[in-house]
């Protein structure tokens, strides 16, 4: 199989490639989590979040330019990842993607009083409160889960595989380090797990970018984040997981989904 032969330069086969970037990835994380309960204990803390941000960005960003180099011998370039001046555009079009459907949809069901929304401090200090989520969501989540699995694993199975077969690669890899690192323990987390990572990379094929990628998931991760209770600035009652449920999961992966097929057949026919 294509999966497990040895490339005619002389690699490693993308099976071997794949497993060792994948087993230290997840050993990486797992040291970050287990480091930050002994240092910071299980509760969830402020310095904690820091200290695993930063951690998770340092040591994906070298793990990963090493196994481009040393395995994958190719350009770093290959991984989609643009530079910030070609990819801030792209960024804006992923957080759209998810934020314009999401906030919408959560707005009319507020209003339709399914959920209710209390902000519990001023405005100037809100904000500034979201701006350090988001450097913390895009270190610890946005940029390095991204620069791993729709750059580096997306990059090496659409090597071998057709654009279909590398979306839904790349998310059952997703879904499987969820799974093994902790994050997705029951199969409602699986599940999501799975879909957010297939529209993730059903954007990456269509932007070929990974900014893209990075806007979407940071949109996502620092609006649930924000309302989930460990930000005491906004309170979301939403007891029939109306907005968490509908807002700002079914609704706007599925209105990605329709909008990216709408493009490629557009560009197919033209």
């Amino acid at each position: 199989m294509a999966f497990f032969a040895s490339s005619e330069d002389g690699r490693p086969a993308l099976a071997v490639r794949s497993i060792v970037v994948f087993v230290a990835v997840t050993v990486w994380w797992l040291v970050l989590y287990r480091g930050a309960d002994l240092v910071f204990g299980a509760e969830y803390s402020r310095g904690r979040h820091v200290a695993a941000a930063v951690g998770a960005t340092l040591g994906t960003v070298p793990l990963i330019y090493a196994a481009r180099r040393f395995l994958d011998r190719r350009p770093w370039s290959g991984l989609g990842l643009s530079s910030i001046g070609r990819g801030w555009r792209p960024f804006l079009f992923g957080a759209a993607c998810w934020g314009i459907p999401a906030f919408l949809s959560a707005a009319v069901m507020i209003w339709l009083g399914w959920a209710e929304l209390t902000v519990r401090a001023p405005v100037p200090q809100t904000l500034l409160a979201i701006l350090a989520l988001l450097a913390l969501v895009l270190l610890y989540e946005a940029f390095p889960e991204e620069l791993i699995f729709r750059g580096y694993f997306f990059a090496n199975l659409r090597e071998r595989w057709p654009t279909a077969a590398t979306v839904l690669g790349q998310a059952a890899l997703f879904t499987a380090w969820g799974v093994l690192i902790g994050a997705a323990g029951s199969l409602d987390r699986a599940l999501f797990f799975f879909a957010f990572s297939a529209v993730q990379g059903a954007l990456r094929a269509t932007t070929g970018n990974v900014w893209a990628c990075i806007g979407f998931h940071t949109t996502f991760q620092v609006t649930t984040q924000f309302l989930a209770g460990k930000w005491d600035y906004i309170d979301l009652d939403d007891p029939d997981m109306a907005v968490i449920g509908l807002a700002f999961g079914v609704i706007p992966f599925t209105s990605t989904a329709l909008l990216l097929w709408l493009y490629a057949r557009q560009q197919r026919q033209s």
